[in-house]
């Protein structure tokens, strides 16, 4: 460090030591590099040291620069190594130097980098280190000055073809970053010049040499060609950062040398311009980008290639004609049929990668670059047309676009037809909404009217002047004749056709994008058919799935008009004495009704359609039973979606929303909303008088669906409508109740009894069916009529029929969940209510008091002390407990629910609980454990169960009652017993590992003692424990703590195991990876039945161990997709080239006429008719079957007699006997010849001795084993014994081998007289 100038020391400002830093990172390292490197840090770290500076970053720039000038001007060659370490010191200082050091060093520093730069004894590091600080040099500017930084530019250009990857690389690197820095200064052009230079000159240099002097420039040519590609590898990083003049340059140079085909230039290519698709920032002229694009689609078309340059090749046609979209929208669009057909061959081809890549890009080319004024456009051209004769113009692009898209339903597509239905359906997705001029949402549904009468198609003249009025949606221009082929699709059988839920999906995108109205002209019901097989009725599906946003004025007019017909056609059919022709049309007439839910989701029309649906329904609602259920399920949609437009709330329908759907719901604003409710208020006046009559005169209401609309109705619908109908509603509960008072007071007379007890059941009913109608009525009551209400449900609780308490306990449920203004004004009275009527509390309605008592006890915990919350639980938890106990199931699970649903109240801090109230609350329970009755232990042990189920932070509380739990294991007691199993299987599926094995002594060995009378009773049980604890603890701890007496119970549960895992391993990798995507996330869900049951035998079947009704949710979604995608791509590559060739057979039934393979109706109903042609009737190898329906055999001499082709029903008779006799499993199997079973080789054997004797005429006698059903057995000494007869015949085929019948016959009596001397 002689004779370095350094600046004053006040310039090193006291930051952190950078030695320490750099040292720190390669100190460890045994690289050579590192060290030297670390070697020349100490030593410029000590020579500061010794002149007292710091060791900051400045103070190492200027040793590190003044350390390189000496040696540039030193005499001796220098040492490589001392070079690339001092480089790479100034390489890591130089952007930590401030700047205005930097400018004063600049030159200086500058020129001995580029001396470092060329020295022919530079290292691969030096270089690389030495590009990085000439780079640093150029960018660290206030201002860039191209004169300033050019002859740096120009050393990186001399670099950019260096035969060094790592050197060539970082060369590639630093012209990015400058060109990045050059942006938006006069310094970029320049810049980019040079770079294009460089470039043309290594392309002149590759492509100079002739034929005449190939042997004079062939080294110098392929040289300059391995330059051209090192630059195209610079492009990837440079060519988005270039200026448009020179990058739109090297654009014309890429069209010539895609013209090369050349693979290895072509990939160089595409990744640059991949690298400028992709960037948002480039600017780069569209039109060369598109000729790009038109190029590579062309090659993509005319050449085969790899699967993955056909995958690149497809992902690249989606950004690029994405980014070219947005630079140039006008020029894009014309070459959009050139992209899609060249999508159309990809999707030709064999690779599953570049097929799915195909897909994605035609979606997303569809999305993105097909707008609005291209749709309106291509509509107009259409409109403008049809007045005309011929059209003078040809397709627009649209036009193309659908025809290309259309010709994907060809059979030469067959295998990718899944995929094809995706295209499809984004196409009418993006057709079925266009916005219109005025910016609002034009749906398909004014495109066509219908008459009430019968449904009609609109003239020419009709159908212009709706579209010049509703200029929105044109899926039925572009796109009709594709939904009919997707029709003639569905009428192919299922094994030529595997995507039928593909093809249903594709169509309810149709319905989407074209409304029913379009949809239902294109394809009719046709149910004016004779034939019940004409009628479409496969489309009531699809119109019930994917109908939103309809018209209610179409249904009105058409679909209930179709219903009408087909109900008088049903009648006429009836009165002719067809009962089953008519009951089918009844079930039309019910599926064309089943419709009206689904023109409900988000009609389009409520506000001015819903007054003319009014009166139609309303009379079928009255008259026809069967569709009711289909009426209120549609009127409670439309008033719910509605209700929460209003109110704000989200729609629950879930993440997964169709675009039609959407639509749909982006037209319902909050104004619309309103408007649609103002009219269903105006209409609930006569619904719910509809509804309430029917009610009350309906001896059962199915699902609840009458209840529920009122309810809906209630809410919507004026108070004063509402409670009109109360108070008449409440007179007829005072009326009912004092006949039914007069009827009990003369129960004691000895007449009319048979006749009395009848009308009090009838009154029973009708007082029930009453407070069905009051409670529906609910949400439109107000306080006054609220407590109203409750005075008539109050001696309903007392009541002796277990009817009317059930309906009592619910009408007081729905007023204590709904109205909590009620319920703190009537609290002491309502608790005091709930006390006195729990000794008459009728077993049937305890599930609507568990429901009373929460709501009670949550809001006493809410609103009130914690003294009192806990006083009124204390008052009915024995109750709650003792309901876990109760013989209805719907009762157990309401008590469980409850349970939690404190447990919840009292805990969760979130709405205002504490943990310690939750732990209070378990101990409470915990009390029941002492209690007198097995019946109240066992109760209390299941609800300490649950909550440790529900609560994790309970599970540690729960271990303290295990010696309570091993107490009560010794009892002889089985509810109590199995109570205590159920607890410890929750303890153990809900425990960690660690806190389990602090138990796992003790858990142990108290399920191995056992009375002698529950031992065997909980055998299972217990064992599936122990397999519990043996996964979760392992084997080895388990085996350490079990008791020497039972090792033999453990070394069948490792068995087990051991087997399990051996029968998983030896399952296909598909079917492992199905199984690890299924238990990655699950559903966990309570089941008291699993828990507490008797036998653990489904437990123990259970390979998880976890013992909870686990439900898998992903994993099941994973499963069928992945055996819908694997379906898919198996089918796609059995049926190759050669496989989507018509059969040969076909050719045989066309009359010497040929097939027309481009007639797409003709090819399918050729494939219809394979499946028939496969199954030849007249076959010579068909199986003959007599009438009885058994296999005839005929003999080799005897000739089958010619038969005449069998008519359908004889076919279909014969087909049932085989049937019917196949399936009679008790019937013996029949050993004689005649029946055709076995042939047992009986006209063989001899009736003078044994064995068999050659016959005149027959074939030599043979030896034979008769089928033995346990050669199929389960059991393994059965199929041994079955195994050894057939060797014994084996055996002594061998040795009567080449004999005659009489010396065998002679073999066998020699070897039973020896057998018998010795037995004897």
């Amino acid at each position: 460090m002689e004779g370095v100038e350094l600046e004053d020391p006040a310039l090193f400002p006291a930051t952190d030591d950078f030695s320490d830093s750099i040292l720190s990172l390669f100190a460890d390292s045994t690289q050579e590099e590192h060290q030297r490197l670390c070697a020349v840090i100490g030593g410029i770290s000590q020579e500061l040291k010794d002149h007292n500076l710091p060791s900051t970053p400045t103070a190492f720039f200027y040793a590190a620069s003044d350390s390189l000038h000496r040696l540039s001007s030193s005499s001796d060659p220098p040492p490589a190594d001392v070079i690339e370490s001092l480089v790479t010191v100034l390489s890591l200082v130089l952007p930590k130097v401030p700047l205005s050091i930097l400018n004063k060093k600049r030159e200086f520093v500058s020129g001995i980098v580029v001396w470092a730069l060329k020295l022919n004894s530079a290292t691969v590091g030096a270089v690389v280190s030495g590009l990085k600080c000439a780079a640093e040099l150029v960018i660290a500017r206030e201002k860039v000055s191209w004169a300033d930084v050019a002859h740096l530019y120009n050393v990186f250009l001399e670099f950019m073809t260096d035969s060094r990857p790592k050197v060539r690389k970082q060369s590639h690197e630093c012209i990015r970053d400058m060109l990045q820095a050059f942006r938006g200064t006069s310094a970029l052009a320049p810049a980019s010049e040079g770079v294009v230079k460089t470039f043309e000159r290594f392309l002149l240099l590759a492509g100079g040499s002739s034929a005449a002097n190939a042997d004079a420039n062939g080294s110098e040519g392929a040289k300059g060609a391995q330059q051209v590609l090192c630059i195209l590898e610079a492009f990837k990083e440079c060519l988005p950062l270039m200026s448009m003049k020179y990058a739109t340059a090297v654009l014309k140079y890429y069209k010539t040398l895609l013209e090369l085909r050349q693979p290895v230039v072509t990939r160089r290519v595409t990744d640059s311009l991949n690298v400028v698709f992709l960037n948002p920032s480039s600017d780069v002229s569209a039109e060369a980008l598109l000729d790009l694009l038109c190029i590579l689609a062309l090659h993509a078309s005319t050449n085969e290639t790899s699967a993955d340059n056909l995958t690149f090749t497809a992902r690249l046609l989606d950004a690029g004609m994405r980014k070219v979209f947005g630079l140039n929208r006008q020029i894009c669009v014309v070459k959009l049929p050139v992209v899609f057909s060249a999508l159309k061959d990809i999707l030709a081809m064999e690779y599953e990668e570049a097929i799915f890549a195909a897909t994605t890009t035609s979606k997303s080319l569809i999305n993105n670059c097909i707008d609005d004024g291209l749709i309106r456009q291509g509509a107009d051209q259409i409109m403008a047309s049809k007045n005309v004769d011929t059209r003078k113009s040809g397709p627009t692009v649209i036009e193309k676009v659908c025809a290309t898209i259309d010709s994907l339903l060809d059979y030469h597509y067959s295998a990718v037809w899944d995929m094809v239905f995706q295209i499809v359906s984004t196409m009418f997705d993006r057709l079925g909404i266009v916005i219109a001029p005025s910016g609002k949402f034009s749906s398909c549904s004014a495109l066509f009217s219908f008459k009430s009468s019968s449904v009609k198609e609109l003239n020419v003249c009709e159908a212009s002047s709706v579209i010049t009025k509703h200029k929105g949606n044109y899926s039925s221009y572009f796109m009709k004749g594709t939904l009919k082929n997707l029709a003639d699709m569905q009428r192919l059988s299922d094994d030529d056709f595997p995507y039928r839920k593909q093809l249903h999906e594709c169509l309810g995108s149709a319905l989407g994008a074209m409304g029913p109205e379009t949809f239902l002209t294109v394809l009719p019901l046709n149910l004016d058919a004779n034939d019940l097989s004409e009628v479409n009725a496969w489309l009531f599906p699809i119109l019930k799935q994917y109908t939103v946003g309809a018209r209610l004025s179409y249904f009105t007019d058409a679909v209930i008009s179709m219903a009408d017909l087909a109900k008088q056609k049903s009648q006429r059919l009836e009165h002719e004495g067809r009962i089953v022709a008519a009951r089918s049309i009844d079930g039309l007439v019910y599926s064309l009704w089943s419709l009206l839910p689904s023109f409900c989701n988000y009609p389009v029309d409520t506000a001015e359609s819903f007054k003319d649906l009014e009166k139609p329904l309303c009379d079928i609602l009255s008259k026809e039973e069967n569709v009711r259920g289909v009426i209120c399920s549609a009127l409670q949609v439309l008033i719910q979606q509605n209700k929460r437009i209003v109110e704000g709330k989200e729609d629950p329908s879930g993440t997964e929303v169709s675009i039609a759907r959407q639509h749909a719901m982006a037209r319902y604003t909050m104004e619309v909303a309103t408007e649609n409710l103002d009219v269903l208020k105006s209409s609930a006046r006569q619904f719910l008088t509809v509804l309430s009559g029917i009610l009350l005169e309906s001896s059962k209401d199915d699902g609840g669906c009458l209840q529920s609309t009122i309810n809906e109705f209630s809410a919507v619908a004026d108070k004063a409508v509402v409670s009109r109908i109360f108070i008449k509603t409440m007179n007829k509960v005072l009326k009912v109740m004092q006949e039914a008072t007069k009827i009990e007071s003369s129960t004691n007379s000895n007449t009319m009894q048979v006749d009395e007890s009848s009308n009090e059941k009838s009154l029973c009913l009708q007082r029930a069916r009453l407070f069905d109608l009051a409670v529906s009525l609910l949400p439109g009551l107000d306080v006054t009529e609220i407590a109203v209400l409750f005075d008539a449900v109050r001696p309903a609780l007392q009541d002796a029929e277990g009817l009317i308490q059930k309906k009592g306990y619910k009408v007081l449920s729905q007023i204590l969940q709904n109205h909590d203004e009620f319920l703190s004004s009537k609290l002491q009275d309502l608790l005091q209510v709930m006390i006195d009527v729990l000794p008459s509390c009728h077993f049937s309605a305890k599930r609507y008091r568990l429901d009373c008592l929460y709501h009670l006890i949550v809001h006493v915990s809410k609103d009130n002390s914690e003294q009192m919350g806990g006083e009124i639980l204390g008052s009915f938890l024995t109750e709650i407990i003792l309901a876990l106990k109760e013989a209805n199931k719907k009762t157990r699970n309401r008590a469980y629910d409850l349970l939690v649903q404190i447990g919840h109240a009292y805990g969760d801090e979130d709405n205002g609980g504490r943990k310690e109230n939750l732990h209070e609350f378990f101990n409470l329970i915990a009390g029941g454990l002492a209690g007198e009755t097995p019946h109240m232990v066992s109760a209390a042990m299941k609800g300490l169960a649950r909550l440790a189920y529900e609560f994790s932070d309970l599970v540690s509380t729960a271990y303290k009652l295990l010696p309570s739990t091993f107490l009560l294991l010794q009892r002889k007691n089985r509810e109590i017993v199995k109570a205590n199993l159920g607890l410890l299987k929750v303890l153990v599926a809900k425990s960690q590992t660690e806190g389990l094995q602090m138990h796992l002594g003790s858990m142990v060995e108290s399920l191995l003692k056992w009375q002698d009378d529950t031992k065997n009773h909980f055998k299972a049980k217990v064992k599936h424990l122990l397999e519990m604890l043996v996964k979760k603890c392992g084997l080895e701890a388990v085996k350490a703590v079990m008791p020497e007496e039972h090792m033999k119970l453990l070394t069948n549960i490792r068995k087990i195991k051991e087997r399990r895992e051996r029968k998983h391993a030896t399952n296909s990798m598909e079917a492992k990876s199905q199984l690890s995507r299924a238990t990655t996330s699950r559903l966990s869900r309570w089941n008291h039945t699993k828990i507490f049951s008797d036998f653990g035998d489904e437990e123990t079947e259970d390979s998880d161990g976890d013992s909870m009704d686990t439900r898998t949710v992903s994993g099941r979604k994973s499963k069928a997709f992945s055996r819908l995608k694997s379906k898919a791509s198996t089918l796609r590559s059995k049926r190759n080239r050669s496989g989507k060739s018509l059969p040969e057979d076909l050719y045989d039934q066309m009359d010497d006429e040929p097939l027309d393979l481009l007639d797409r109706r003709k090819t399918r109903s050729a494939l219809r008719s394979s499946e028939h042609l496969k199954r030849k009737q007249d076959s010579d190898d068909e199986p003959e079957i007599d009438s009885e329906g058994r296999l005839v055999i005929s003999e080799g001499g005897k000739a089958k007699k010619a038969r005449p082709h069998p008519d359908p029903d004889t076919r279909s008779e014969s087909g049932s006997l085989v049937s019917m006799s196949s399936s009679r499993k008790a019937q013996k199997r029949r050993k004689t010849s005649e029946s055709g079973w076995a042939y047992t080789g009986s006209e063989y054997s001899s009736k003078k001795a044994g064995g068999d004797v050659t016959r005149k005429d027959k074939l030599e006698p043979y030896a034979y084993w008769p089928l033995d059903r346990k050669m199929m057995s389960r059991r393994p000494e059965q199929r041994a014994a079955a195994r050894k007869g057939m060797a014994s015949v084996v055996k002594m085929t061998k040795k009567l081998e080449g004999k005659s019948a009489s010396g065998a016959l002679k073999h066998l009596k020699l070897k039973k007289k020896g057998n018998k001397r010795k037995s004897s």
